[in-house]
């Protein structure tokens, strides 16, 4: 199984924070969902972190068979569509978006 982690490192204001997770909960957790080939998507919101971590505001998790999956996922037109849909949800976000990939046993 392939984990495709993207963190999100950074804030989210007070004010705003309630939209941004529900827009990141519901309609980009479900819009990840309808990629070809993935098996599941979760989202992860930090509920604590130790001092001196980095600020992860929150992680998506995306599930492949493999890696041959995952790269057809991230080159096929749902995603382009799909990238649309959180980008109108980022300018919330102050920060930057990495990701990694893991291989799980």
């Amino acid at each position: 199984m392939i984990v495709r982690s993207a963190y999100l490192e950074g804030t989210v204001a007070e004010q705003d924070r309630a939209q941004f997770d529900r827009q990141m909960r519901t309609d980009v957790v479900a819009a990840i969902g309808t990629y070809p080939g993935i098996r599941a998507v979760k989202l992860r919101r930090v509920a604590e972190i130790d001092d001196g971590a980095p600020p992860i505001y929150m992680v998506f998790d995306l599930y492949f068979d493999s890696l041959a999956d995952m790269h057809a996922a991230l080159a096929s037109e749902t995603r382009q569509a799909v990238r649309q849909q959180i980008g109108a949800a980022m300018p919330l976000f102050k920060g930057r978006v990495y990701h990694v990939v893991y291989e799980e046993d």
